[in-house]
């Protein structure tokens, strides 16, 4: 009886050991079949001639070709072998066709796509662009469908959602250059917040919170200006009517929210080599797949390596190639506006205008629903744009968007793919003029010793100034009248002071921002580092952007400990900032209690008079710096109106009641949750990246495990982190580079947290703990011919 037993539960541990083991064998498979390979040759049809890649140790593909066309075609066939699914994404989102593989969660999305139409903007910039930029697009495409045609095994991501990719199309890369331009712009999502504050508030508040310069603020460009600036405007009269609800960011696979960025960029004069010294850090989410694919393009007309957008041929967010080295920063500009429509009472398809109602361009479009057939809607789309108020919360109703983007001359690929082949500033800014939707900074250096930079955002110029909020759209009075010409917009060549440098602040004093907010503590903690001495060597500059000393703290710190300095109940707490260097390290604790203490100053000082959801959408992204200026504008006047509690209508609070009451919150809360000891509070324990794959949240596992990183959202090193998860960090460097022009085989680049998409791929997640502690890896731009692993493309036999 007992062997019995013994057999049987022999047998069922067997049994369950075999399950197990097929289980994990057929896991594996299922990840691994997809993979490619990095050695050996490929036939590949539509290859005029052979064309070699070398990928070095982290999956950074070198692709030599002999003709533009050969280039551009290898680029996209291998960035679809380890992006194809993230491309996928970003076209079915400017497509509207998310739904296709997503079903019905992703409806919405696709009404918000569809009615601003992003594709058909997409389809008129392709008929619009340079025979020379088509030749690329046309080649890429080509290149991407030729792995689509091929491919065996497609990501698992497909056999997991039950679908697959569609031809490729050239609009489906315009689209990709099109979200990115949308993505860097601010006022789509700032002025229905601002908006709300007016309905909320009031106008004579919302007129306190509208841009601030600080005094001193270091702008990009060298200027005498040191007195503070603040927006004016004169607000519309307009009905309070209600909104459809507090402005949020649409559910979306592909990352929508915009993020700092910063550049640093020295001299010869500045350095010890003689020779510049160029640091590019956009920050935007570290994802899974990485928003950047890292690539070195060499054949025909261009040896260009850096940060490419899967979708788009070319190198996109920072780059060099050969002569000259690029990086982008979130430029902040106000070029886009919300008009309100007047509708025929007798006719909903006509709107009011000066000349008398005028019929609104109707648009049908289908929207495919995995597995429920179409849905249909109508996108109506008067003189000032599509009218988004169903798509758009927070916006009153009948309200059209007005931006240069969707006007079918975008540019983002055109001006690209121009800097790609530069050779000198002239050159630089020829390209960077055919740019209009995007709102951003570009740093340059080249290898004859010159430095610069190049403001770009096509400003608006309007009829009655700014319009910080939703303006009424008959009479015409709001409406923009033309731009303000490239040749306008702030540039520098070789400042005197012998370093250019942008932190996403104001470019240079002008009437002409608009509603721009603009960011200034970490440029002042760059000033502080850049006049400590006269010249720096190439580890100096690489430690500035890792640089975490914080200017925020510089300036509250002593305000802390000056109202709560004499409270028995905070003594130990406040003891421990007495002596911090206001650095935002993983060991501080004082780095955790600063940052609970300005989350709390701010709902502390804000909830009441402008509402827990507007401040709770402030918080998010790049927009947590906009009440963060409002506090330091307005903490020197301690008796200011901003600082009152108006739920206590007998007592009139004060700054230092705001300072005070926030200390015991931050307090309270860390106590809570790390324990009183404030020796425990390291920062690094509770700011943290979980780096998240698209589906990660039904598959856990493809997400990666969390990650110390050092800074917050108002350091050079940054790290933003989410106020409705403290202190869950959600964006930081997104792409790195560092040039070295005294020695181009010193460069280093990063994108976090690998090359491939493709999980248990090698290169799936290599980079992340590189990423986290501020590391780069080697570029090999000058040797990459000599990198070992292989594979030869050669062109196919055409069936």
């Amino acid at each position: 009886m007992k062997s019995k037993k013994t057999r049987a539960l022999v047998i069922t541990l067997s049994v369950i050991l075999a399950v197990v083991l097929i289980g994990a064998i057929a896991f594996q498979a299922f990840f691994r079949l997809p993979l490619p390979s990095y050695i050996g040759t490929l036939q590949v049809n539509g290859l005029k001639a052979p064309v070699e890649v070398r990928t070095d140790d982290y999956g950074i593909p070198h692709i030599f070709a002999q003709s533009n066309e050969d280039l551009f075609f290898a680029q996209g066939y291998i960035t679809a072998r380890e992006r194809m699914f993230e491309m996928d994404l970003t076209r079915l989102a400017g497509r509207g066709e998310l739904s296709t593989l997503f079903g019905e969660r992703m409806i919405e999305t696709d009404k918000y796509f569809k009615t601003l139409g992003f594709y058909r903007a997409a389809e008129a910039e392709y008929a619009n662009i340079s025979p020379e930029t088509k030749t690329a697009v046309d080649a890429y495409t080509e290149g991407v469908n030729a792995y689509i045609n091929s491919v065996k095994y497609l990501p698992s991501e497909y056999t997991i959602l039950g679908g697959k990719p569609q031809a490729w199309k050239p609009a489906d890369s315009m689209v990709g250059g099109l979200l990115m331009s949308y993505r860097l712009n601010s006022p789509r999502g700032i002025k229905p917040v601002l908006y709300q504050i007016y309905l909320k508030a009031g106008p004579e508040m919302l007129k306190k919170l509208l841009p601030y310069i600080p005094e001193g603020a270091p702008y990009i460009s060298a200027t005498d200006s040191n007195v503070p600036a603040y927006a004016q405007t004169t607000l519309p009269e307009i009905e309070t009517t209600a909104s459809s609800g507090m402005y949020s960011e649409i559910e979306c696979p592909v990352p929508l929210r915009m993020r700092a960025s910063n550049w640093m960029i020295f001299s010869g004069s500045r350095t010890t080599t003689g020779k510049p010294v160029f640091t590019g850090s956009p920050d935007l989410e570290a994802a899974i797949p990485s928003l950047f694919y890292l690539v070195h393009l060499k054949g025909g007309d261009y040896d260009v390596i850096g940060g490419s957008i899967p979708g788009l041929p070319g190198v996109h967010a920072l780059g060099f190639n050969g002569r000259m080295a690029w990086s982008i920063t979130v430029g902040n500009g106000d070029n886009l506006d919300f008009f309100t429509e007047t509708l025929n009472p007798a006719n909903p398809d006509q709107y009011l205008t000066e000349d008398g109602y005028k019929d609104f361009q109707i648009i049908d479009e289908p929207i495919k629903v995995k597995g429920k057939g179409y849905q249909n809607i109508r996108v109506k789309v008067s003189r000032h744009g599509p009218i988004v108020s169903e798509v758009m919360r927070g916006l009153p109703s009948d309200c059209a968007m007005l931006w240069p983007g969707l006007m079918g001359h975008d540019g983002t690929v055109e001006g690209l793919l121009g800097l790609n082949r530069a050779k000198n500033f002239d050159e630089f800014r020829q390209a960077l003029g055919k740019v209009r939707g995007g709102s951003v900074h570009l740093g340059y250096a080249d290898i004859d010793g010159n430095i610069g930079y190049q403001y770009i955002t096509t400003f608006p110029i309007r009829k009655s100034g700014e319009n910080p909020i939703p303006v009424p759209g008959e009479k015409g009075q709001y409406d923009w009248t033309g731009f303000i010409p490239f040749e306008e917009h702030p540039y520098e060549l070789n400042p005197a002071k012998g370093y250019v440098a942008s932190f996403n602040q104001t470019p240079e004093p002008g009437d002409y921002y608009g509603t721009a907010y603009f960011i200034f503590e970490r440029p002042f903690r760059f000033e502080e580092m850049a006049n400590a001495r006269d010249k720096f060597t190439v580890d100096d500059i690489r430690a500035m952007q890792n640089d975490v000393g914080s200017n925020l703290a510089k300036r509250w710190s002593p305000r802390i400990l000056s109202v709560c300095g004499g409270d028995q109940s905070l003594t130990a707490y406040t003891a421990i900032l007495k002596d911090w260097d206001y650095g935002i390290t993983v060991e501080s604790p004082q780095a955790t209690l600063f940052n609970s203490f300005t989350a709390h100053l701010i709902r502390n000082t804000l909830y009441d008079q402008l509402g827990t959801e507007i401040v709770d959408e402030l918080f998010k992204d790049l927009h947590v710096s906009i009440p963060t200026q409002w506090l330091i504008r307005y903490m020197g006047d301690n008796n200011h109106e901003i600082w009152d509690d108006i739920s206590t209508a007998a007592v009139s609070e004060t700054c230092d009641d705001m300072v005070l009451k926030s200390m015991k919150d931050a307090v309270a809360e860390l106590s809570a949750r790390l324990g009183g000891d404030p020796r425990n509070w390291a920062w690094g324990r509770v700011h943290q990246m979980t780096i998240k794959h698209p589906l990660g949240s039904v598959l856990p596992f493809l997400n990666l495990s969390p990650l110390t990183y050092a800074g917050d959202d108002f350091t050079i090193h940054a790290g933003w982190w989410d106020r409705a998860h403290p202190y869950d960090m959600y964006s930081g460097a997104a792409v790195r580079i560092v040039v070295d022009m005294s020695d181009l085989s010193n460069m280093t680049i990063m994108s976090p947290p690998g090359q491939s998409g493709m999980y248990l791929s090698p290169y799936y997640s290599d980079l992340a703990e590189t990423w986290s502690k501020g590391g780069q890896v080697p570029a090999h731009y000058t040797d990459a011919g000599q990198l070992k692993q292989v594979l030869t493309l050669e062109p196919g036999q055409a069936e």
